[in-house]
């Protein structure tokens, strides 16, 4: 074996990898780092993501949301933070992720579906505890959607429980 060839095998196992790792919609790190300007977080619970999809589900420090992540209580107020800043949290009082992202969509029929989306899109990323998690957060009251239209992730919080949950479609 020459000393090209010697040079040249772990370049092509390196090149590889990298293009193994450029395959997944996002990651683990890049999923923390969005979600440490919004909320303290604990250890991750669960990541998966391949090149249409990513989830990454989180324990939580506290329940509060931090000022990076404007949380509103209405869709029109969620709409306006997100004009202004490109991410924003509603939580409706006394209802599910569903109903929040139902009165998105009512009001703002273009982010509303975008964030159905990247919630149908994610499935196929998604373990049987985190589709566990993601449909108890739709159907119960107290929990925080979120959303960052600039990576279109969609994040559900379940604050009394503990942890929060990143999803991202195809985009």
């Amino acid at each position: 074996m020459t000393a090209l060839q010697r040079h040249i095998r772990p370049l092509g196992a390196v090149l590889c990898l990298a293009a193994l790792a450029a395959c997944a919609r996002d990651s683990e790190a890049a999923q923390r780092g969005r979600l440490a300007t919004w909320v303290s977080l604990g250890q991750t619970l669960s990541f998966s993501a391949r090149r249409d999809c990513a989830v990454g589900v989180y324990a939580v420090v506290t329940g509060a949301v931090k000022a990076a992540l404007p949380l509103t209580d209405s869709a029109p107020a969620m709409r306006r933070a997100l004009e202004a800043r490109g991410v924003a949290a509603l939580a409706l009082a006394g209802q599910g992720g569903d109903a929040a992202l139902l009165a998105i969509t009512n009001h703002d029929r273009a982010t509303g579906m975008a964030m159905r989306r990247a919630a149908l899109e994610a499935r196929a990323c998604m373990d049987q505890a985190a589709e566990g998690r993601f449909r108890g957060a739709l159907d119960t009251p107290g929990t925080i959607v979120g959303w960052d239209a600039g990576t279109r992730s969609l994040m559900l919080m379940r604050p009394d429980e503990g942890w929060l949950m990143l999803v991202q479609g195809e985009g």
